[in-house]
């Protein structure tokens, strides 16, 4: 039988495993990674940031991440594939309110990994951190419309929509609308006992 996970108030990213990835705290030694990633316009496309195009520039992102989380209101994990160490995606946990016990996500995987099922893998993985171990209420989702394939990952773990906010990222001279999504700790625990 497995051990149970302590609890924590502080949303610390922590190393673990899923059935093919590990997903382990973003260094700053990840940046060629992120760059490989955020310099692909395809798998930038519904991203709320431009493309990059300079290695720098994917350091210096990697580095404001790293800020941001030792402030405590985000936390930042790199996928990554264990045989190779390659790093194929990036896991994120951002405006923490521990008073209200809630947090946004957001994630991005490159697309030479699309529809192979590390999404789905990644965020089983996640929502039972957050809302095991770190005992979050609420985890929040701002997907653009036109991104299906993510709207239909987060509809299959019972994340549901709750509103429409029209032209709120304007990205590569587009305003770009977005859903929010959320789901409670509540409807995901009922969904693990089906």
């Amino acid at each position: 039988m497995e051990a149970a996970t302590p609890l924590s108030r502080e949303v610390k990213p922590c190393e673990f495993s899923t059935r093919r990835l590990v997903l382990r705290p973003l260094c700053a030694d990840d940046a060629p990674g992120m760059y490989a990633i955020y310099s692909d316009p395809e798998t930038m496309k519904y991203w709320s940031t431009h493309t990059i195009r300079e290695l720098e520039q994917a350091a210096r992102m990697v580095g404001e991440d790293l800020q941001l989380q030792m402030g405590g209101t985000a936390a930042f994990w790199a996928i990554v594939l264990p045989k190779t160490g390659r790093v194929i995606g990036k896991f994120t946990l951002f405006n923490i309110h521990r008073d209200n016990d809630r947090a946004e996500i957001g994630y991005v995987i490159h697309r030479q990994f699309w529809r192979k099922g590390y999404g789905a893998e990644v965020l089983d993985g996640m929502l039972k951190l957050c809302f095991e171990r770190f005992a979050l209420h609420r985890l929040e989702a701002d997907i653009d419309p036109e991104n299906t394939a993510s709207l239909a990952l987060l509809g299959k773990f019972g994340f549901r929509q709750e509103g429409l906010c029209r032209e709120r990222w304007h990205v590569a001279g587009q305003r770009r609308d977005s859903l929010m999504m959320a789901l409670l700790a509540p409807a995901w625990r009922l969904s693990r006992m089906r």
